[in-house]
């Protein structure tokens, strides 16, 4: 039999690896026909794809970066830490010195980041932004020795300097600023210079675009192309057949004019009008080599969207696949569920529902956020697409299925506020009062609180420290009879009937709750007693009965052994002797039964403790039983543990227990049908018992039991409602109780016309 928590463990891991597939192939398909979902997209070409013309934007952005980082770090094509930098006047572009009292050396500038100046002079900016007591210019300037570790080329501190001027806290705080700002950006673009920057970046590298952008307004030229103008760039790139022109364009005033003779098509056009590379003034003039010569990215990019198509249909049929599985796993989840309450099922109806709406609003928050998102994962949001849907669909998943486990629990309703508020109003109102007298006494205690403190003040503070002190010996006295009354209640539930409450130093509501429980106790007790009167008198009326029925019964069954032997010449007459002697062996069966029966209830059943195999005495008993079998047509079926399962049991007695269900089975199973043994190793209930063998006997049952399945096992009980059989009734009530007295379980049910008794005994080692 296989493990039911597995195989849901299973079906929820294959409902979130669904889900995780699906958003993976939606994202997938919409990428490559860039999210319009509209089949003309696979008409179009790579050039006309958002896809290209992003990858030459970033080749274009990085080339454009690379020359402003070389610009302002290098001095003939090295790094200069020489070159001066004025914080007043600094721009990633060109820097122009103009004051020399801001001018500073590009290695103090960058030394001063890596030995940690910058990072306490940024706190110490913030602090004193943020803090409203002084100045933020005169708080810096109070910290000046600890904060300027570097001083400008003049040798002149920024706090010195500000003395030079009317606004000096004012200087203070706008130099410090501007210092904090610079060395960030500038240590920024040295780390891109050192380590980030490649070949790639380099306008002498390899590429399959040529570029020529000037910024009109300064007249810096960033370019691939080995041309003294504009003009002559456009003409060298004309001239080279191998290219063909991609953009021409002029911005002015952030306007943007393309030339329609030099524009590749209208996705170019309209790609390159709403892209700014330098400045709102600027000619771009752009070309590319259509078969990509060269291995960058449009090469990459442009292999891999020769196959998109491929792709996609993949992609779709990925899709299909695996929303089939998202529908088989869910429809196998939720009608496998139940009502088997998890942890999160104790928890209040309407409180699970908010957690689950909480967490439902904060998917929906990153959902909202997902372009953030994307750009941490460097644009590629497949993976961390599919992760969020399918652990959002794991909580939706928890969701309905915890909703259906509290309906089929009928816990829905009964674990709800709603349903804890309405009782408990009820009680209030039924109560109305204790409970108009308890609201009564708090308004009263709270009024007077207030009263005291508003008329007497001082003194008043003195009584009101006397009231609750009041109050609160009230309270703990309640509390103390409270727990009385608990204790007393906790020991008449273990069985001590005999325990009385103390009621000497109750009073009130708590002396009469303690009188009612002690009262409650004294009945219990008589009851008990009464209870156990007549049990014994029944054991004794039985036992006396039986002994009485016994010797006059020995006598008929001897004499009509005697008649037996006697040649009786008539035929009736022997008839007659057969009845008779087949009634009188009925009788003294039932004689002996009621007898066992009395002796097992009463625990008047001297029991021989010892190990023994439980496989031994099933395949023993079943082996006694197997004529008697034969002659109702019945077959064993087989299904035993074949490790050896050891039990503690007495021998004798186990094996009544067995023979009583193997009978039972001989007189009631309809012919011509299967018996099942088994004899499995589960998980007890119980924990501390560990593992338990289960003995099972099941067979079809000769007619339609009408009697629920806990009846069957009561005296004088019979599975036929005509009574033909030869049963006493009193079969399972003695293999439950002997099952019982050996420690065991006795588990019997009848559905759908089988009839099945289980064994349990814990299994020692």
């Amino acid at each position: 039999m296989i493990s039911k928590k597995p195989v849901k463990a299973l079906l929820i891991l294959l409902q979130a690896v669904a889900v995780g597939g699906i958003v993976f192939c939606l994202f997938s398909i919409g990428f490559w026909m860039e999210d319009s979902w509209s089949l003309d997209e696979l008409s179009q070409s790579y050039e006309e794809s958002d896809l290209f013309y992003r990858q030459v934007e970033e080749i274009l952005s990085n080339k454009i970066e690379g020359q402003d980082n070389a610009r302002l770090l290098e001095t003939d094509g090295e790094l200069n830490l020489d070159r001066q930098i004025d914080i007043q006047s600094y721009d990633a572009v060109g820097n122009t010195v103009q004051d020399m009292n801001t001018t500073y050396l590009l290695g103090d500038l960058l030394e001063f980041y890596e030995n940690g100046g910058w990072q306490t002079l940024h706190e110490a900016i913030a602090a004193a932004s943020g803090d409203g007591t002084q100045d933020a210019g005169e708080l810096l300037a109070e910290q000046s020795g600890t904060l300027e570790t570097i001083t400008p080329m003049t040798g002149i501190t920024l706090e010195e300097c500000s003395h030079w001027y009317s606004d000096s806290s004012g200087y203070v705080e706008k130099m410090y600023t501007l210092l904090d700002e610079t060395v960030l950006d500038l240590y920024t673009r040295y780390v891109e210079y050192t380590t980030v920057q490649d070949e790639s970046w380099s306008s002498e590298a390899p590429s399959n675009l040529l570029y020529y952008i000037e910024n009109t307004s300064t007249g810096i030229v960033y370019t691939n192309i080995s041309a003294d103008s504009y003009e002559d760039a456009v003409t060298v790139a004309e001239a080279d057949e191998e290219y063909s022109s991609l953009y021409e364009g002029e911005r002015s005033f952030n306007i943007m004019v393309s030339n329609p003779e030099r524009v590749l098509n209208s996705a170019a056009s309209e790609w390159f009008l709403g892209k700014r590379f330098v400045a709102t003034n600027e000619k771009v003039y752009v070309a590319v080599n259509l078969s990509y010569p060269v291995s960058d990215e449009l090469r990459t990019w442009a292999d891999y969207y020769a196959q998109r198509e491929t792709i996609i249909r993949n992609s779709a049929i990925g899709a299909g696949f695996f929303l089939v599985l998202l529908v088989l796993c869910f429809a196998g989840s939720v009608l496998g569920v139940y009502p088997e309450l998890l942890w999160v099922d104790t928890i209040p109806t309407e409180l699970a529902a908010g957690i689950y709406l909480i967490v439902a609003i904060l998917y929906t928050l990153l959902a909202s956020e997902w372009s953030q998102i994307t750009t941490l994962f460097n644009g590629q949001e497949k993976l961390p697409g599919a992760v969020l849907a399918a652990s959002a669909w794991l909580v939706f998943l928890s969701a309905c299925l915890s909703f259906l486990r509290r309906v089929r629990a009928k816990t829905l309703w009964t674990n709800s506020v709603t349903r804890t508020l309405i009782r408990t109003w009820k009680q209030i109102n039924s109560a109305r009062t204790a409970s108009g007298q308890l609201l009564f006494f708090y308004i009263g205690f709270f009024i007077l609180n207030i009263l005291f403190l508003l008329l007497f003040r001082r003194t008043g503070l003195l009584l009101v420290i006397l009231l609750d002190m009041a109050v609160l010996l009230y309270l703990l006295r309640d509390m103390a009879g409270k727990q009385s009354i608990y204790e007393g209640i906790h020991q008449l539930s273990q069985g001590d009937l005999n325990y009385r409450i103390d009621t000497s130093t109750l009073s009130g509501e708590s002396l009469k709750m303690a009188e009612a429980v002690n009262e409650m106790g004294e009945s219990l007790s008589k009851a008990l007693e009464a209870i156990v009167k007549n049990e014994r008198l029944k054991a004794e009326l039985i036992t006396n009965v039986s002994h009485d029925l016994k010797t006059p019964l020995t006598s008929i069954v001897n004499y009509v052994d005697l008649l037996k032997r006697e040649n009786l010449q008539s035929p009736r007459a022997r008839e007659y002797v057969g009845i008779l002697e087949q009634k009188s062996q009925r009788l003294k069966q039932l004689t002996e039964d009621l007898v066992e029966a009395s002796k097992i209830s009463s625990g008047n059943v001297e029991l021989e403790i010892v190990r023994m195999q439980a496989q031994s005495i099933v395949m023993q008993a079943c082996g006694e039983f197997e004529e008697r079998l034969e002659e109702h047509q019945l077959t064993i079926t087989w299904d035993m543990e074949k490790e050896p399962a050891y039990i503690m049991a007495d021998g004798r007695q186990l094996w009544r227990v067995l023979e009583n269900l193997l009978g039972n089975i001989c007189k009631y199973a309809k012919e011509n049908t299967k018996v099942h043994v088994a004899l499995k190793r589960t998980l007890a209930a119980n924990q501390a018992v560990g593992e338990e063998v289960m003995i099972m006997l099941q067979n079809v049952s000769r007619e339609k039991l009408t009697i629920e399945a806990d009846e069957l096992t009561g005296r004088f009980v019979r599975g036929d409602a005509s009574r033909s059989t030869e049963g006493s009734g009193l079969g399972l009530s003695i293999a439950q109780n002997l099952t019982e007295l050996l420690d065991g379980r006795f588990e019997l049910s009848t559905q759908e016309g089988f009839f099945t008794v289980c064994l349990y005994f814990p299994i020692v080692e």
